[in-house]
């Protein structure tokens, strides 16, 4: 609990309710801004473009604009991906630069209800965790390109923090298995093992069947994307120019 919230809490508490109670500011240390989403521009047509550039399918663009995780924002035509509480009430958002490497979350947003995709099928027992947004997506077409059956939640942590891994475990009893894809560099591999810690120590939770899946190529899963594409394309050039393979 913030300090502010925390001292709110003692004061309805114990104070009377004839007297008013002021509430001390620590120093420093601005009041939380209210969350208030990018207003949203009139097509994503900028977004779209760097999604696909990215190798992103259009399958996968229209689905998370059709559950409103994701649009162009009005004023500087970035990515916005939309996380959202049980109740579908947008909590979260990180804007991501299509035209240079802007990345941020909005101001207000609620770290608890990061950017995550829901599964398409019924099974929801297993739950894959990236660090960045556009991983989650990349991962949805890595596994359509290697044909993988694979179906469950696929989380952003919007950074290393182990908060909205926790969080959304609390909210999804359910989660059976954890799978770990967060990048393969030294800070994506400390904070592999600081969650596998986190999850130690909250008593509170199911047991986990936890794996370590890091990209095997690259650095994120994005670049395991951008190389399977691209042994894709030269797998198809040979072909049509008549070299077995």
């Amino acid at each position: 609990m913030g300090f502010v919230d925390a001292v709110e809490t003692l004061t309805e508490r114990t104070a009377p309710t004839h007297q008013s109670v002021a509430i001390p500011q620590p120093r420093g240390s601005p009041p939380k801004a209210p969350f208030i989403l990018p207003d949203a521009n009139r097509n994503n047509d900028r977004m779209y473009a760097y999604l696909r550039g990215r190798g992103i399918g259009k399958e996968t663009i229209h689905r998370c604009i059709a559950d409103g995780l994701l649009y162009e924002s009005a004023r500087t035509h970035r990515c916005v991906f939309v996380g959202k509480d049980e109740n579908g009430m947008a909590k979260f958002a990180c804007e991501r630069g299509t035209r240079d490497q802007w990345k941020k979350d909005v101001a207000g947003s609620d770290k608890r209800f990061s950017f995550h995709l829901p599964p398409l099928g019924a099974r929801r027992d297993s739950l894959a965790v990236f660090e960045g947004a556009v991983d989650v997506l990349a991962h949805v077409e890595v596994c359509k390109l290697k044909q993988s059956s694979w179906d469950g939640y696929r989380l952003s942590l919007g950074g290393t923090s182990p908060l909205a891994l926790l969080s959304f475990l609390e909210r999804n009893p359910q989660t059976k298995k954890l799978i770990l894809c967060l990048d393969n560099d030294v800070a994506g591999i400390q904070a592999t093992g600081r969650i596998i810690e986190a999850l130690g120590r909250e008593k509170g939770l199911q047991p986990l069947k936890i794996s370590v899946h890091p990209p095997p190529v690259g650095k994120d899963y994005g670049d395991v994307l951008v190389g399977l594409q691209q042994q894709n394309i030269s797998k198809s050039t040979r072909q049509q120019a008549g070299i077995l393979i």
